[in-house]
């Protein structure tokens, strides 16, 4: 049925009338039926009327009062399909065929960081289950913590299927064999893990025991191989288990761990030549004084004035265009060296030098104001020790060193008696050969590698070098917005798997950050997530028909945007989303 219009025209004057008619088929010809005439309408009425027709022929049409339509629930849908697609695409759908707990974790890791015992309210929140197809409310909360013993059981072999996936998906990027390498520490609450113990805490929390967890990254920042050790463990003794770990698991043959400086002793080095594979880090400040090549790099202290020409009389070249950072190259024992002056960080660290000095005579100055005026008997042992925290603090140990003298101090009581108290005045000494030798390290880096020149030159060196950050932000990432801490387990092999649900969300998180700068995408894929999330599923129910519908929040430009440099426009294609919808529909 539909709304016909006719017109006729009587004195010049015209008149519009409406029927309701229907289309029927005689002699192979289309005509109409008229089954109620309506006289003249207006524009509104006759919209509404269309309108009613149209619900009369089409079930999916449906008219309601304004008042009568309501939303009655929502479900999380864009943030979490588009995460769901970029894990399939990687393959983790399938290298988890049958443990649906581990996507969970790791996508609200990415979403909404919730303990594992509040992972299944938030699956039964989201549009989870219905990709998974799975019935939320078969879902036993119990069923997060065994799939974490079985995530734990299977971590091996997952880091050597990532590595493989990204051999497969980016053979330019694996295909450089460079990774990058460090360590960091995090705490758990409580007190009952195997794994835990008191030490080093990057996190500045000494009062929590920690673990220690190892990572390597490759050139584009995906995580493929990590470990989790017990809490002290030191970063130098990781490095051989290193060594061995990837050379049988990933069958690599020749490859180049770039990792802190913290990573180089003696021992380490040699057992990457003994195995050989290369490294490629940073020597200490202490090491670089007494390498036997620093006298002939800098003989002498350089100052503000004379920098440029030092350098380019020492042999540095250039390493910028601006001429700000030069470089030389040194060899020594079948190892490369790669002195690198930077002039702003030099000029920084006079500048900062100074300043400490200036700092250290002050408080000096007041300490003696203080010490003059002493009522009580001071001890040498504690003046001493404060001393040498301060002088620790303010990094000028190595040439600043104070004495402390026994004067006595007389002290005048209110009734203008007088009595003798021990007290000392602090004097300080610069040792100008010790302070030379600390000056003429300001502005410098030292790199440290064994991979031969016609594949790494100095340059090269230090371009690789600085591309470290990529663990570094990973560590960042994994820690503050993935929140890898606190850890409230208990049990080792859990707080492994806890690890990995953290480093495969990372994976994620890196693989977004990739598509967005590919796209040159600015925001961050935090924040592209913040943005998809206003886009969920949506029970519109009619209050007056008791029918209900699903349908999604209209995509707005910025989210298509998103979605496109993400390659997942599929998420709100109408084809690919009915049986998503349909699914949900049993169970919402």
């Amino acid at each position: 049925m539909f709304l016909k219009r006719s017109t006729t025209t009587i004195k010049g004057k015209t008149y519009e009338h409406y029927m309701i008619a229907e289309s029927y088929r005689e002699n192979k010809k289309i005509r109409h039926r008229i089954l109620v005439n309506l006289g003249p309408l207006t524009e509104e009425r006759a919209a509404r009327i269309r309108l009613a027709l149209a619900a009369h022929g089409n079930s999916d049409v449906i008219v309601a009062r304004k008042d009568s339509i309501v939303v009655t629930k929502h479900l999380a849908y864009l943030d979490v399909a588009v995460l769901h697609q970029l894990w399939r695409e990687w393959g983790l759908s399938a290298f988890f065929p049958s443990s649906p707990w581990v996507e969970a974790m790791v996508l609200n890791r990415l979403v909404d960081p919730q303990a594992k015992i509040h992972i299944k309210q938030w699956v039964r929140g989201s549009i989870l289950p219905a990709c998974l197809k799975v019935d939320p409310q078969e879902l036993d909360e119990f069923q997060v913590y065994r799939a974490l013993d079985r995530l734990a059981q299977r971590e091996d072999a997952l880091q050597v299927f990532l590595y493989r996936q990204l051999q497969r998906r980016q053979p330019a990027g694996v295909a450089a064999e460079a990774f990058f390498y460090d360590i960091t520490s995090t705490y758990l609450e409580g007190s009952h893990c195997l794994l835990a113990a008191f030490g080093y805490s990057r996190d500045h929390r000494p009062d929590r025991q920690q673990i220690v967890i190892a990572l390597m990254v490759n050139p584009d920042g995906y995580p493929f191989y990590w470990r989790v050790w017990k809490g002290g463990t030191q970063d130098i003794t990781t490095v051989r288990r290193l060594i061995t770990e990837v050379a049988a698991a990933y069958g690599i043959e020749r490859w180049t761990m770039i990792a802190d400086r913290g990573m180089v002793s003696a021992e380490n080095l040699q057992a990457f030549e003994a195995a050989g594979q290369f490294y490629l880090s940073a020597m200490d400040r202490d090491e670089i004084a007494v390498a036997p090549f620093w006298p002939e790099a800098m003989p002498a202290p350089v100052t503000p004035e004379n920098w440029r020409p030092t350098m380019q009389r020492q042999g540095f070249v250039p390493f910028d265009k601006e001429e700000r950072q030069y470089f030389r190259e040194f060899a020594a024992d079948g190892r490369r060296y790669v002195v690198l002056f930077d002039a702003d960080r030099f000029l920084d660290e006079q500048l900062l030098h100074a300043e400490r000095i200036r700092e250290v005579t002050a408080w000096l100055e007041a300490k003696n104001a203080d010490l003059g005026q002493a009522k009580r008997k001071r001890e040498r042992e504690v003046l001493l020790r404060e001393v040498h925290a301060l002088l620790r603090r303010k990094r000028v140990r190595k040439f600043l060193s104070v004495s402390a003298e026994a004067i006595t101090v007389v002290h005048t009581s209110v009734k203008g008696q007088g009595r003798e108290v021990e007290s000392f005045r602090l004097s300080h000494a610069i040792d100008q050969q010790a302070e030379a030798k600390e000056q003429r390290l300001h502005g410098i880096t030292c790199f440290i590698t064994n991979r031969p020149a016609a594949d790494y030159p100095a340059t090269a060196v230090i371009e690789w070098y600085r591309r470290k950050n990529k663990v570094e932000e990973a560590f960042h990432e994994i820690k503050a917005p993935l929140q890898l801490r606190p850890i409230y387990l208990t049990r080792a092999q859990r707080v492994r798997a806890h690890v990995d649900v953290c480093m495969l969300a990372y994976f994620l998180y890196n693989d977004m950050e990739q598509r967005l700068r590919e796209r040159a995408i600015g925001e961050s894929p935090r924040e592209v997530l913040r943005a998809l999330k206003d886009c969920r599923v949506n029970r519109i129910a009619f209050k007056d028909s008791g029918e209900s519908r699903l349908s999604i929040t209209e995509p707005n430009a910025e989210q298509q945007l998103y979605l496109q440099a993400l390659d997942c426009l599929e998420t709100t294609d109408p084809k690919k989303l009915k049986p998503l919808l349909d699914e949900a529909n049993i169970w919402m």
